[in-house]
């Protein structure tokens, strides 16, 4: 009798912790939704993707937010790759987010190097097709025209004409699919950010990780900022917006090698706490 009160008591009592954290939830989802949006921005399948793979037994449907930085290195062809340090991200930028950048530079230990940074979270702004993505195209324009000319004074090097085919590949790729969104820069007040960044159709403010990256060079220490990812990255796909992407899914998919323009855009809001979610989805 006594293990059957118990039983139930543990089971009255798990019913009331779920039922609390889906208020809690849903109370949080209300509230970020709440008034106008802080940020709302067509994005388009360049920038929000599908997953690679969907398993049919499972209904739900999320949407991948691909954003990018761009880094020193011009010649670099993976530059723009996000787990890279923005050009950007300096000493002086670290210790605006709180880095005690002395304490890493001043240190004797060695052994620092090896240890995994602590990361930080802050809030950090992506532009969408803005100034970055525009340098990204020139660079990639730049690159071809080089490969372009070497491989013209000598068009038997087997080497030469493989960098042709593929600066020309990621001209088409940048030109076509690869995602416009660029982290452009990060701070602790999510309201001094958007003062300087006031378009509200261009400029996402979201919350994510950074950390420091300090390295040798040279027999010197020096010290970067990377940033890690956003906090979310995945978003959820009402059922509501699911009839185009579906549409989409059941296609065939495109051929290797061959540039897919983006076959959808998504009309997308940050609210309050800076949590995304999905207002349309439309066929392009």
């Amino acid at each position: 009798m006594k293990i059957l009160i118990f039983s139930r008591v543990l089971f009255i009592l798990g019913f009331v912790i779920l039922a609390a954290t889906n208020i809690v939830v849903l109370s949080g989802i209300a509230f970020n939704r709440s008034g106008n949006p802080e940020t709302l921005v067509t994005l388009t399948e360049r920038e929000l993707q599908l997953p690679y793979r969907i398993h049919e037994e499972n209904s739900g449907l999320t949407l991948r937010l691909v954003w990018r930085t761009l880094g020193k290195d011009e010649d670099d062809m993976y530059d723009y790759s996000c787990w890279r340090s923005p050009a950007w991200f300096s000493v002086e930028k670290l210790a605006e987010l709180g880095f005690k950048i002395d304490d890493y530079l001043s240190s004797n230990d060695n052994g620092t190097y090896y240890k995994k940074p602590i990361s930080k979270e802050v809030f950090i702004v992506i532009e969408n097709n803005g100034e970055p993505f525009r340098d990204v195209l020139k660079r990639a324009e730049k690159a071809l025209e080089k490969k372009k000319g070497l491989f013209k004074l000598n068009s038997e090097d087997k080497t030469l004409r493989d960098n042709h085919k593929r600066a020309e590949k990621r001209l088409k790729r940048e030109s076509i699919e690869n995602s416009r969104l660029f982290a452009i820069d990060a701070g602790l007040d999510p309201g001094e950010l958007r003062n300087k960044y006031n378009d509200r159709s261009r400029f996402i403010i979201a919350k994510g990780l950074v950390k420091l990256n300090y390295h040798h060079n040279k027999k010197k220490k020096e010290v970067s900022g990377i940033i890690s990812r956003l906090s979310i990255e995945s978003i959820h796909v009402p059922l509501k917006h699911r009839n185009v992407l579906d549409k989409i899914l059941a296609q065939d998919k495109p051929k290797k090698n061959k540039f897919q323009p983006p076959r959808y855009e998504v009309k997308l809001a940050y609210g309050s706490r800076l949590e995304p979610w999905i207002v349309s989805v439309h066929p392009l």
